[in-house]
């Protein structure tokens, strides 16, 4: 919706039959918008949360995405209450993830959607399937009064104190007129999309045996990838595979990418869509003649959506940069902390530059040391301009290399709670205003809720 519409249209918005009164309206049911709803009821908000599928949890349930990037700094939990809460249930229900596990668990989607939904029922929170975003409603004062949506039961108005925008593509901060920035600055690149795919018939216990022979050698299947491609079995230009175990028979890829896809435009992210399913029948077969273990191994799901990993960044009051992130830079309203390395995925131009090359890892991914972190400004939620909405999730006022790092599920819970948090406070005490909220009286609140928030001077 990068495009206004005409405000001929918009006023006719306003003679939808309304779908009720809230505090608090989060768009978007994924990581971000979970924690966001139950972060705002559990604060006594009356709150619905809207989601365009049938579950909760957007690309760790129906993206497929197969395990949960790092919930810690190498020594200790940094993304705590709401998400890792979560993180410790779905463990439990999972007897070959240690218990002491917080990085890159395998995530068994289907246990994950109902702990979702669960907890959200629970808090008190509503929740609206099926239901896809449109456009806002704004009050002469510039305020968004109200959302507009459809479902099965057509048009509608949702009227709302505060909105959370947790679409991942800012897509209801953008319809609201706010600023966006979008891919690189020269290029205009996004990172590549990849339908992310589950495999059953797995003999788990070989391919775990030797995915971790030699202290992990072949965990990203890089060897293994380099000669199937030698061997003409592997049509790809990368050189790397993420995999994750999820069961004694089952197994989960984030692997291969669909590149030159703006997500947010519907041709586009149909043809990505199309490409996605056809690369990972591809994949399969590799997956059977290649690796241990997997000889008869079957197609089980692919993700209802394929995975989307960069699209809009809001600009917000604050804008978090590179040089934030090198300096380990803390903020007086820091609302999360994040460890998570520098991770963008080469366009295919990118690619085909490097083939033949050495690839320093560590230089472009500017890993953190163990034990560090850095903040992540409430300001980074405000999008510049408008006085009662908040963004949460990969969409937060950040520059192309630190949404490299943020958009990831571990840090989209925690903005997540701390956007509900703030909302439902906003929508309470200060008419809808954002920007009223005492940030300090909000990072106390989290920190009780369980999360982690080191004393910042």
């Amino acid at each position: 919706m990068d495009r206004q519409l005409p405000d001929d249209v918009r006023r006719a918005w306003s003679y939808l039959p309304a779908a009720g009164a809230l505090d608090v309206l989060v768009v978007g049911g994924g990581p971000a918008g979970y924690a966001a709803a139950i972060a705002a009821a559990r604060d006594g908000a009356r709150t619905l949360l809207v989601e365009q599928y049938g579950c909760l949890g957007g690309m760790g349930t129906a993206g497929l995405v197969p395990a949960f990037c790092p919930f810690t700094d190498r020594e200790k939990p940094i993304i705590r209450g709401i998400g890792l809460e979560i993180l410790e249930e779905m463990k439990a229900a999972m007897p070959h993830v240690a218990r002491d596990s917080f990085d890159w668990v395998p995530i068994d989607a289907e246990a994950l959607k109902y702990i979702y939904e669960r907890r959200v029922l629970a808090s008190g929170a509503g929740v609206l399937y099926f239901t896809h975003f449109v456009d806002v409603i704004r009050g002469p004062d510039g305020a968004v009064q109200a959302a507009v949506v459809h479902n099965k039961s057509g048009l509608q108005r949702i009227a709302a104190r505060v909105l959370v925008d947790a679409t991942g593509d800012g897509d209801v901060a953008t319809a609201a007129g706010a600023e966006f920035v979008k891919g690189d600055a020269e290029t205009g690149d996004l990172q590549p999309c990849t339908m992310c795919f589950v495999l059953a018939g797995v003999d788990t216990a070989r391919l775990h045996e030797f995915l971790y022979a030699d202290n992990a050698k072949n965990l990203l299947l890089r060897e293994v990838i380099a000669r199937a491609k030698a061997a003409g079995d592997l049509n790809i230009v990368e050189e790397a595979a993420n995999v994750a175990i999820q069961s004694g028979s089952t197994i989960g890829f984030n692997f291969s990418h669909v590149f030159d896809v703006d997500a947010t435009d519907a041709e586009q992210l149909t043809r990505a869509q199309l490409e996605g399913r056809r690369i990972i029948r591809h994949l399969t077969e590799f997956v059977r003649k290649y690796l241990p273990g997997c000889s008869d191994a079957v197609i089980a799901s692919s993700g209802v959506q394929i995975g989307v990993r960069e699209t809009r960044r809001v600009v917000g009051d604050y804008t978090l940069t590179l040089e934030d992130y090198l300096q380990r830079r803390s903020f007086p309203d820091e609302i999360a902390r994040n460890s998570y390395y520098i991770d963008i995925h080469l366009s295919k131009r990118e690619w085909e530059r490097r083939l033949g090359e050495p690839f320093d890892d560590e230089a472009k991914w500017h890993q953190y040391n163990a034990g560090e972190s850095h903040g992540i400004p409430y300001r980074c939620l405000t999008p510049r301009g408008l006085r009662n909405l908040l963004v949460a999730g990969r969409c937060i006022s950040t520059d192309r290399a630190v949404q490299g790092s943020t958009r990831v599920m571990p840090n989209c819970l925690a903005t997540g709670e701390a956007a509900g948090c703030a909302a439902a406070v906003a929508a309470g005490n200060h008419g809808g205003d954002v920007r009223a909220v005492n940030v300090d009286a909000l990072r106390g609140r989290l920190c009780a809720a369980g999360q982690y928030l080191p004393p910042v001077a």
